[in-house]
């Protein structure tokens, strides 16, 4: 019996040994064939993620292409905007310009013509004043000249009348009948 003790406890551990090399083998082999497919799963997962991610960046780009070309188009356009407005100014200054230099010489030319007028007015004036004055002093000379008359008419009737010749004779005498 005494063998039985060491012999029986052995011959199970050593079965147990067996069984337990068998069940870690196992256990190790489980283990490594979990690992390979978390290693599958993953390199699948890696392969998603990595054709999405791709898939993303692509999406981005072509937004931000999209984006880019709409802002330049977007700027072009207020540079365009912006130039029209400004040629559009430019012309409606050079518009004014031309018509403020066009009324500016109409102002000139009207201002020439009235000092003309203003100067052919006055000449006008002394004229008529000349004329005015030539006529009053011709009425001066001439009733000068007809009190001149009437005062020799007067001495020559003051001659005459005291002259012989101008008394007549004293009439004849009535015939008597």
């Amino acid at each position: 019996m005494n063998k039985f003790y060491i012999i029986v406890p052995v011959v199970l551990l050593g079965t147990f040994l067996f069984f337990y090399n068998g069940a870690l083998k196992e256990m190790h082999d489980k283990e490594v064939a979990k690992q390979v497919q978390k290693d599958k799963e993953k390199a699948a997962e890696d392969e998603r993620r990595r054709v999405i991610e791709e898939k993303a960046k692509a999406d981005s780009t072509r937004r931000q292409a999209e984006r880019e070309a709409e802002d330049r188009a977007k700027e072009q356009k207020k540079i365009k905007e912006y130039e029209d407005a400004m040629r559009q100014l430019k012309d409606e200054a050079d518009k004014y310009l031309a018509e403020a230099d066009k009324n500016q010489k109409d102002a000139n030319a009207l201002e020439l013509e009235l000092n003309d007028l203003r100067n052919r007015k006055e000449k006008t004036n002394r004229e008529t004043f000349e004329l005015a004055k030539q006529v009053e002093l011709a009425k001066i000379a001439r009733r000068n000249a007809e009190l001149e008359i009437q005062r020799m008419v007067d001495m020559v009737a003051q001659k005459v009348g005291a002259s012989s010749f101008a008394a007549m004779p004293p009439p004849p005498p009535a015939p008597k009948n």
